[in-house]
């Protein structure tokens, strides 16, 4: 009788929790919007992230956004911009939306609309485990993995920064094969940080895949970056890491000789890039991959997937 007594109050007390919580959220607050529907959808108007409006003076930029809700519409959103733009902010904030909804507390937004999630899936930070003899890239690869083998379509994935455990051409390969995975087999919905703008071109005619980046000014003469934290359809140009160096008052010799290496860097980069682009079939990669696969699957017995039409739409995008 008195554990049940116990687990009555702790239950009237995480109501009132939740309740005391949605009081006390900046205006605008709402109410969300679970729907039902055959495909994922997650949309959010003007989102802010709680913690960050309630201790700090400063105006937060909401943002909004929207994935899935149809076959047509984008499930990813591809992330780029500068450092300290508000990337991984806004990652943490559309998670704990969405915790906070299907909890039934309100929102920090004028509007979220989503279908229940059945789980949350990050890969966040990077940091070793010397306990268990894995170096950072390891333990990157190691929850990667479990991410891609236990989400299904209805699943919230969130991937800030993958590969950067590793060399520029591993990191780049890696992520280009995890994104092609989740959101042409998986059907997923979720964010892709990255600092590899060559995925962006790599990813811009696919039917799921949508393009976002964080907004910054930026004054060449004066080495200075204003953030903006504004998200916008697009992709950054650069990632500015130079002024955020000049910023963290790095040494002025220091960040002279880091622009040489990163100009050389650059040269050799768009000189493998031409010569790439001399060798490159009128199919992407990832669409050759994908026709093997078809071509495999009808050799065999098996059923064929409802992904088959996804494909169809790549070959006609990447042929035309």
């Amino acid at each position: 009788m008195f554990k049940i007594l116990i687990k009555n109050v702790a239950y009237l007390d995480c109501l009132t929790s939740l309740s005391i919580s949605s009081m006390e959220f900046a205006e605008p607050s709402c109410r969300p919007q679970i729907v039902d529907s055959e495909y994922s959808i997650l949309e959010f108007d003007e989102l802010r992230h709680p913690c960050v409006v309630q201790n700090t003076s400063s105006c937060f930029v909401p943002n909004s956004i929207k994935l899935g809700g149809s076959r047509n519409n984008p499930t990813i959103a591809l992330l780029t911009g500068p450092n300290m733009a508000g990337k991984s902010t806004l990652l943490r904030q559309t998670c704990i939306a969405v915790i906070l909804a299907q909890l039934g507390c309100w929102v920090p937004a004028k509007r979220i609309v989503l279908t229940p999630m059945d789980s949350i899936r990050s890969r966040l930070g990077a940091s070793d485990n010397i306990f268990a003899s894995q170096s950072t890239f390891m333990v990157e690869l190691s929850e990667t993995k479990k991410i891609i083998q236990e989400s299904t379509s209805r699943s919230l994935v969130i991937l800030d920064e993958l590969g950067r455990g590793t060399s520029t051409y591993d990191g780049l390969a890696i992520a280009y094969a995890t994104l092609h995975q989740l959101s042409t087999y998986v059907g997923c919905l979720g964010f892709f940080s990255t600092h590899y703008h060559s995925l962006v071109k790599d990813f811009e005619n696919h039917p799921k895949i949508a393009m976002y980046y964080m907004a910054a000014h930026v004054d060449e003469d004066k080495k200075k970056i204003t953030f903006l934290y504004e998200l916008r359809p697009g992709m950054s140009s650069n990632s500015y890491g130079m002024n955020v160096a000049a910023m963290a008052g790095i040494p002025k010799e220091i960040i002279k000789n880091a622009e040489i290496s990163a100009k050389k860097f650059e040269i050799s980069s768009q000189h493998f890039q031409l010569n790439k682009a001399s060798y490159k079939s009128s199919i992407s990669l990832a669409s050759q991959s994908d026709f093997s696969w078809l071509v495999k699957l009808s050799m065999s017995k098996e059923p064929i997937p409802s992904t088959l039409n996804l494909k169809r739409q790549l070959y006609s995008k990447d042929l035309c």
